[in-house]
């Protein structure tokens, strides 16, 4: 079978992207909702929404590699699940973990986890073939640059009086925003869905 043979029909594609665009608006409002009722500020808001992104996207992994056919090898989708879901909760620890621990626990726990992140991450550029290495160096090499180029004009403002100063938390955000943008871009340039 040719990739055109088990494209799906038109309409069923549409209606597809109409339910993930209307599960996406649902988060998007439950987040929302989330953010005003805890009064949190704009960084912490950013920072949960990225780490809800990168959960949901997990969870989309998981039933995605779950319901491929046995004969469709698994790749490297473990690994990619769990670099994902574990960049989710680094960025949840930071927001909640002090309600049960002491902040120099949770600063530990997020080390820990930092430490399986960065070797699952290694795992998954060893065993990744030419494609998946070259979507992950162009996603860095884009967001590197675009991260450069607006730190260089955000440092600019800011020493001209002209913005006040962000925080480190929220510069963190802005990073995981734009590399997920850059990940999504250079993924659709390679035709990956």
């Amino acid at each position: 079978m040719t990739a055109e043979e088990t494209r799906l029909p038109l309409p069923l594609r549409i209606g597809g992207g109409v339910l993930l665009a209307l599960a996406g608006a649902a988060i998007g409002a439950l987040i929302g909702r989330a953010t005003e009722a805890q009064n949190l500020p704009w960084d912490d808001a950013l920072n949960l929404l990225i780490a809800a992104m990168l959960l949901g996207m997990s969870g989309a992994m998981v039933f995605v590699m779950a319901s491929r056919p046995a004969s469709v090898p698994k790749g490297c989708g473990v690994l990619q699940i769990a670099v994902t879901a574990l960049a989710g909760v680094m960025l949840l620890i930071p927001l909640y973990a002090t309600r049960w621990v002491s902040a120099d626990v949770a600063f530990l726990a997020l080390v820990v986890v930092l430490a399986i992140q960065t070797v699952a991450n290694v795992m998954l550029w060893r065993r990744a073939d030419e494609m998946l290495r070259n979507i992950m160096v162009e996603t860095g090499s884009l967001a590197f640059w675009s991260l450069q180029l607006a730190l260089f004009l955000y440092a600019t403002a800011e020493r001209l009086g002209l913005i006040s100063g962000v925080t480190a938390w929220g510069m963190i955000g802005v990073m995981m925003g734009v590399y997920l943008l850059a990940s999504i871009v250079i993924s659709a340039r390679r035709g990956i869905k």
